[in-house]
């Protein structure tokens, strides 16, 4: 193993967290890697769970540079779905407020949150740190705001809805967390 491995794996997970790719173009960092047979270091990326994709200068056809690339895990797929469906269903509830009882608070809060948590979907796959603590921040709210409800009411629509819906989103997110 090259001495200088550790240093370029710890700076590359350092991109690779708040990025899905990382170029390696750094002269000392391109020798370590070329130092390395390609069955090295599709092992080193397998390890860390990246993937390595080559950039080839147009001219020469020869290797200019290396990228490591984040694996789009399947879990944090399964959560930017999950916050699609239930940003939607947030957004509709409001609506479905409004026209029911004329509120227009259900209509404001609904949408807000709802954007927001298709907000955080969509950042998922590029920026999970954010988009993962945007979902946890409006999931606690709303769980805080309908958890309290439903356990007072007993109405399953819409608290005892947007309970389960809040408490699976906090769910989710801690999960994501926990494997990303």
């Amino acid at each position: 193993m090259h001495p200088d491995l550790p240093g370029l794996a710890a700076k590359a997970a350092e991109v690779l967290s708040r990025r899905s790719e990382y170029v390696v173009t750094q002269p000392a960092e391109l020798r370590i890697l070329r130092e390395m047979s390609d069955a090295e270091v599709s092992d080193f990326a397998k390890n860390h769970g990246w993937r390595v994709i080559r950039r080839l200068q147009a001219a020469t056809g020869q290797r200019r540079a290396v990228g490591l690339r984040v694996r789009q895990p399947q879990l944090m797929e399964a959560a930017k779905i999950y916050f699609i469906v239930f940003g939607a269903l947030t957004i509709a509830g409001g609506i479905v407020g409004y026209i029911k009882a004329g509120s227009v608070a259900s209509i404001i809060a609904g949408s807000i949150t709802g954007v927001l948590l298709l907000v955080a979907a969509f950042l998922l796959p590029e920026h999970h740190t954010i988009g993962l603590a945007t979902a946890l921040v409006v999931s606690l709210l709303l769980a805080a705001q309908f958890v309290p409800k439903f356990l007072g009411t007993g109405r399953v629509m819409p608290a005892g809805m947007m309970s389960i819906l809040s408490v699976i989103g906090i769910v989710a997110v801690i999960i994501a967390w926990v494997k990303k």
